[in-house]
């Protein structure tokens, strides 16, 4: 079950920003923006749209706001979930709950008696509908349907780590809590670290990195230090760089920014390293810079970061530490 607010806004900015003010209550208040990404985004006729797209971006790292982008195609949506519906008061639909994975993990699953499922059901359907009218039919005289979107199935492979900036850990810590409910518990975590501030790789670095999992109590079955980050990237891969809508901005001249380079040097390492196992990439992401970082070039580089791949998960946490350890 959801609990969510409905709220009228002008555009997509504005409303984000009236939910991230107004979630929450003292401690309580949430810490991180989830958001789908933008697979229209290179349709020049959205350019609006993806304005306030960045702009909504722009506002959660502003107001310290931890991000995390997902992104599917349409295939993989097919591959991975399925939708189902149910009528209110439908009692078949507790003993078809066994054949999904819903959103819960196993610790949290209750035993109930039926006299309780039914109660359960009662409160569910006083808080979610206001005035008590869910259970009354609609205009053309058919009953409300709940959707819940499950996998189809228990996920067995890789999650593969890229953790590419100290970001407080949201983007450790979000794949080590997926292996803990029971869709990805049976996937193993890779992780794959580049030091992005040197132009000398260092093979200690895997080492040091290994360890600092252990001392966060995180089982990680491969440790990587990629080589190669600095590297200038394929002239293919520049080349299709290109051809996004950033072209435009880019003009005739060379590409010489070098956080440009690297980020699509690595989107290559990142492809490179993906197997036929990987469920789920997991990548930490670049912060825009507030009226420097062009829109279409920010969309550019999560294009090329996140394209071709298995789903991804965007993630960049607010510098706030979320992981600790004991010494």
């Amino acid at each position: 079950m959801f609990l969510f607010s409905l709220l009228s806004a002008p555009n997509l900015r504005t409303g984000v920003q009236s939910v991230i003010h107004l979630a929450g209550l003292g401690k309580m208040r949430p810490n991180t923006v989830v958001m789908g990404f933008k697979n229209n985004w290179t349709d020049k006729r959205r350019i609006g749209e993806v304005v306030d797209y960045l702009g909504v971006i722009n506002d959660v790292f502003e107001l310290n706001y931890g991000l995390i982008i997902l992104r599917m195609n349409e295939k993989q949506k097919k591959e991975f979930t399925v939708e189902k519906s149910e009528e209110e008061g439908d009692g078949e639909s507790s003993s078809r709950d066994d054949d999904f994975i819903m959103n819960e993990d196993e610790y949290s699953k209750v035993k109930r008696s039926p006299s309780s499922k039914a109660a359960t059901k009662e409160e569910r359907a006083s808080l979610t509908s206001p005035d008590n009218v869910s259970a009354l039919a609609t205009e053309d005289g058919t009953k409300p349907q709940l959707l819940n979107i499950a996998l189809k199935e228990k996920q067995r492979g890789t999650i593969d780590v890229w953790w590419l900036y100290d970001d407080g850990g949201l983007t450790v810590l979000i794949p080590y809590l997926l292996t803990l409910h029971r869709a990805w518990k049976n996937c193993k975590l890779r992780f794959f670290s580049a030091d992005i501030r040197s132009k000398h790789e260092l093979n200690p670095q895997g080492l040091r990195m290994a360890n600092l999992l252990k001392k966060f109590r995180i089982d990680a079955s491969c440790v990587e230090q990629t080589e190669g980050v600095n590297k200038k990237p394929s002239k293919e891969s520049i080349d299709a760089f290109r051809r996004l809508p950033v072209g435009v901005e880019l003009g005739d001249e060379p590409i010489e920014d070098q956080k440009v380079l690297r980020t699509i040097r690595i989107g290559e390492l990142v492809r490179q390293n993906c197997s036929e196992d990987t469920r789920l990439v997991v990548i930490a992401i670049p912060v825009p810079v507030t009226d420097v970082t062009t829109p279409l070039m920010y969309m550019s580089w999560l294009e090329v970061l996140s394209a071709d791949l298995p789903p991804v998960l965007l993630v960049r946490g607010n510098q706030t530490n979320v992981l600790t350890f004991y010494s």
